[in-house]
């Protein structure tokens, strides 16, 4: 009988592929992002004329940012993943892996391992999943807005409000274009129907349900404090992460919050590092009168999308555009003259742009969501469909702008 690998053996065996091809990759070469954004802010203190005692002190106040707030949201987060990360072997239907890819893409933190969670269940509807994950992850609290938001202000309530009529746009555009791509409905029609793993569902119906919970009643009820901190997003992510690795035996439970906190690690220092250069450019650079020039043109918002775009083209990972713009835009944000919950969400869009060959993302769909087409031809699917998700993001928080939020 030949041998089929579990889910989980394929995806850290795609995971691992995407890694190498990233490694002998031209975009991968030269110094990891953090410690370049810390040289940078150094030299940019040092240009300045700072003397050592003021540089010291303006990097001291710069890294610590909002690092307490971040490992709140990243460690549970991936943690969770890591739980959920074997649940895909479990049978369901496409219909309802495609609707939940958003939550568990946004759960997570992770568009990868959402879809490497929901991709067997899937069926047919393989790219769906796929594209719903991605807009969950970047457009759903606690992922992309809780992520930029902290750095930016604050998770308010304006942003959690705005950022579900831009999901639901980003999320429609996805699907619509993933409907071009999948087989058609008679193919669909012959799915294998079931609900999905109660393992599965039951950390994201808690995370749902406080979220839903925490908004209709903060600012109108003043619950105790446990219950306080459980219907705030970072408590019910912890909350979600808990009810994840309940099932697990001892080992897996152990392995679980292990991986939560080595993938936490570095970005915490890259969060840190953008945070410190961001502060550094305010304090050496004209940067006051530069944002009053753009603002006098009235492109911030579209400024903002092509810096994190150009980031995220530049780096791949949509974690490390996350970390490395959050940081640098906070510092420039007073002066710009935008809130910080349409600057947040316009970075958010700007993620989007796009699923390249230096986003492991790529080879999971590559090898999964596309089997049989040649390169060039996913390359455009992908990139295409993603760049049309950020694009019509943008246009609503546009949209709110013009409408003076």
């Amino acid at each position: 009988m030949p041998h089929h690998d579990s889910h989980a053996e394929s995806e850290v065996r795609i995971m691992s592929q995407a890694a190498t091809v990233g490694a002998k990759a031209p975009w991968s070469r030269g110094l990891p992002l953090p410690v370049a954004m810390l040289l940078a802010a150094l030299a940019l203190g040092i240009a300045g004329g700072m003397d050592t005692a003021h540089l010291l002190a303006a990097l001291d106040a710069g890294f610590g940012g909002s690092l307490g707030s971040y490992a709140l949201i990243l460690i549970p987060s991936f943690t969770l993943a890591a739980a959920l990360a074997g649940e895909g072997d479990a049978v369901g239907s496409g219909r309802a892996a495609a609707f939940m890819a958003p939550f568990a893409g946004a759960a997570m933190i992770c568009p990868d391992t959402a879809y490497a969670a929901l991709g067997p269940m899937a069926g047919r509807r393989r790219l769906s999943v796929l594209f719903g994950a991605y807009a969950g992850f970047k457009l759903l609290v606690p992922a992309g807005p809780a992520i930029i938001g902290t750095a930016l202000g604050g998770l308010s309530a304006d942003l959690i409000a705005l950022s579900l009529p831009v999901f639901l746009v980003a999320w429609g555009v996805g699907w619509a274009y993933a409907r071009r791509f999948e087989p058609g409905e008679r193919a669909r029609r012959r799915e294998a129907g079931g609900p999905l793993p109660r393992r599965v569902l039951a950390p994201l119906a808690t995370l749902a349900g406080l979220l839903a919970l925490g908004f209709v009643l903060r600012g109108r009820w003043t619950p105790p404090a446990l219950l306080d901190f459980l219907l705030d997003p970072k408590g019910a992510l912890l909350a979600a992460g808990v009810v994840a690795l309940v099932p697990l035996a001892g080992p897996g439970r152990a392995a679980a919050i292990e991986s939560g906190m080595r993938r936490t690690g570095p970005l915490l220092l890259t969060i840190g590092s953008a945070s410190a250069f961001g502060a550094m450019l305010v304090a050496v650079l004209p940067v006051e009168r530069w944002a009053q020039a753009l603002v006098g043109t009235g492109l911030v918002l579209p400024a903002l999308f092509i810096f994190t775009a150009s980031f995220k083209l530049a780096k791949g990972s949509s974690m490390a555009t996350f970390a490395g713009t959050s940081g640098i835009v906070a510092a420039l944000l007073p002066g710009l003259g935008v809130s910080p919950a349409l600057a947040t969400l316009a970075m958010c869009a700007g993620a989007f742009v796009t699923i390249a060959p230096n986003d492991s993302l790529y080879w999971l769909a590559r090898q999964d969501a596309l089997p049989g087409r040649d390169g060039a031809a996913i390359t455009r699917i992908l990139a295409g469909g993603a760049t049309l998700q950020g694009l019509a993001a943008l246009a609503v928080v546009l949209a709110f702008q013009a409408a003076g939020w």
